[in-house]
């Protein structure tokens, strides 16, 4: 039970571009539940799909009278850290999901002086991902999980709104990209795939530390030339990168 706050409370969606929190956002809306607004932190680094994405979503919620705020670290775009860092996003550390999408949308939540009741897209066949949030100012809350949506079940409910089918959300170069996404941005965004390369070959810890199994180099020449087998990553995202 949802203790009560003495302070103003907003209903927040936080917004990841993907297919978990489009169908989330249908999912309020058709169910008239409260939502004041969504947010998005942008790293910078998501693929073009996901901007357009962006841009679907706030129009969609717009004709409801629902702002969509765009949100962004103080130190710039995270590709732009990497570089100039000579490093590549940590599995161990995650210090790119808690400067660039965690730190913004925290601080953006402080700036409305209200207790935040954050919806998150975590889809019920992905439970493990559901965390509440340790802010005293922050009530997570999982609709998804509650109404046992599938993945699949988002997928049809997107479908069924006519809205255009996400691509996976996150960062081009994220260590928890899948081999499979990798092969699609090696496809059909072979400019970001060649960045995410160098970026992984220029990191001050490189070969020790990579962004695949492989190396984005040798999971390139797997990829195309079908000697083996795609190398899934086994550790999931958390709740703010990749719904």
């Amino acid at each position: 039970m949802m203790a009560p706050h003495s302070e103003p409370t907003r209903y927040v969606l936080s917004y990841g571009g993907g297919v978990n929190t489009t169908a989330l956002m249908i999912y309020l809306v058709k169910k008239k539940m409260p939502l004041d607004e969504a947010v998005f932190a942008d790293t910078g680094g998501e693929l073009p799909e996901t901007y357009l994405n962006i841009e679907m979503a706030k129009r969609y919620l717009g004709k409801r009278g629902i702002p969509l705020t765009i949100v962004r670290s103080k130190n710039g775009t995270l590709l732009d850290t990497c570089i100039r860092r000579k490093v590549i996003p940590s599995q161990v550390w995650r210090w790119s999901t808690r400067d660039y999408k965690i730190t913004p949308i925290h601080a953006h939540y402080r700036s409305l002086k209200a207790h935040i009741n954050e919806y998150l897209g975590i889809a019920y066949d992905e439970i493990e991902r559901m965390k509440a949030n340790r802010k005293p100012y922050i009530t997570s809350l999982f609709p998804l999980i509650d109404a046992e949506m599938t993945r699949e079940d988002c997928i049809q409910l997107i479908n069924k709104e006519g809205l255009p089918m996400p691509v996976k959300s996150g960062c081009y170069f994220c260590p928890f990209n899948t081999a499979e996404r990798w092969g699609y941005i090696s496809k059909y965004h072979p400019r970001k795939y060649s960045k995410a390369m160098w970026l992984e070959e220029n990191s001050k810890f490189f070969p020790k530390q990579t962004l695949h199994k492989l190396t984005l180099r040798g999971l390139k020449a797997e990829h195309f030339n079908g000697r083996s087998k795609l190398i899934p990553l086994e550790q999931p995202c958390g709740a703010y990168c990749m719904t």
